[in-house]
């Protein structure tokens, strides 16, 4: 093989190569979007538990004979399932174009304050009625909410994931300040109507969660075959040394690992979480 045709085969090879991992880049960040969104409709789903745990001390239900939190409860269920929505809209966004829309993210965004809102104003409540561990949860359940928005509605982004992880730690506490309370002020009949109802949404979330977890799994591995790969394909005629975003293929996918490392630290504290409460549970009883 003369040297001309030898050069011409290593360039074709290399341009093909490159052209395999741009494709791969785009495949597994698109992926990696979806997968970070399908953690943000556990955490919605995680926020609503949090926020139909929250029941009247018996004291206060005898004393008024009403339900003055309906008003509240509705305001934050129609928030939520604005809030869905749009996080449905922008995971079928993903589906088609590995991103999220401006439009769709900051309605997203818009959304997610609007629960926040409707958290503080059932926060504000629960102040005035003397019921500081409920305030705080409902507080740190909207707190929550606009951190996931964040999360979920933007690409993969390892600061934003361990935002929302710190927030985790926050919401724990406030769950278990909570629940102690509820051992105690709670009726015997709302503390078994509570945890008849919640118990198997916790349980779904759990599994949920599982599920997860062997996604970012799986997804990691391939993050990580795909290095390998482009570490390959980059030292063939020194070549594939840049792409549509910058850098070497194989270095924007180096950057997927460290946010998807990220989100599987965040599945495992939110599955912490969600063990911890129906621990809670149980022990209502």
């Amino acid at each position: 093989m003369n040297p001309k045709t030898r050069k011409i085969l290593i360039w074709t090879l290399a341009i093909v190569l490159l052209a395999g991992l741009v494709w791969a880049i785009e495949e597994l960040a698109g992926i990696s979007n979806k997968t970070c969104a399908d953690a943000g409709s556990g955490a919605a789903k995680s926020e609503m538990v949090n926020v139909s745990s929250v029941k009247e001390p018996a004291k206060a239900k005898a004393k008024t004979g009403k339900k003055p939190t309906k008003t509240y409860l509705a305001k934050i269920e129609q928030a939520d399932a604005d809030y869905l929505k749009i996080l449905d809209t922008a995971k079928a966004e993903i589906s088609s174009t590995g991103k999220v829309s401006d439009a769709t993210r900051k309605s997203g965004l818009a959304a997610a304050k609007n629960f926040q809102q409707a958290c503080e104003e059932y926060a504000v409540f629960w102040d005035k009625n003397k019921n500081a561990s409920r305030a705080n949860l409902m507080r740190e359940t909207g707190a929550s909410r606009v951190l996931s928005a964040e999360m979920s509605l933007n690409d993969i982004d390892k600061a934003k994931i361990e935002a929302y992880n710190k927030q985790q730690a926050s919401v724990r506490k406030a769950q278990s300040e909570y629940m102690n309370e509820a051992k105690t002020d709670l009726s015997a009949e709302d503390r078994a109507a509570l945890k008849a109802e919640l118990g198997p949404k916790v349980q779904d979330i759990t599994n949920n969660l599982n599920t997860l977890m062997q996604a970012v799994t799986g997804l990691l591995g391939k993050v990580k075959d795909q290095v390998a790969s482009g570490g390959i394909a980059g030292a063939v005629g020194g070549c594939a040394t840049t792409s549509g975003s910058g850098g070497s293929p194989a270095g924007n996918i180096s950057a997927l690992l460290a946010p998807l490392n990220a989100l599987m630290d965040l599945v495992k504290s939110m599955l912490t979480n969600a063990q911890g409460l129906m621990t809670d549970l149980n022990g209502l009883s």
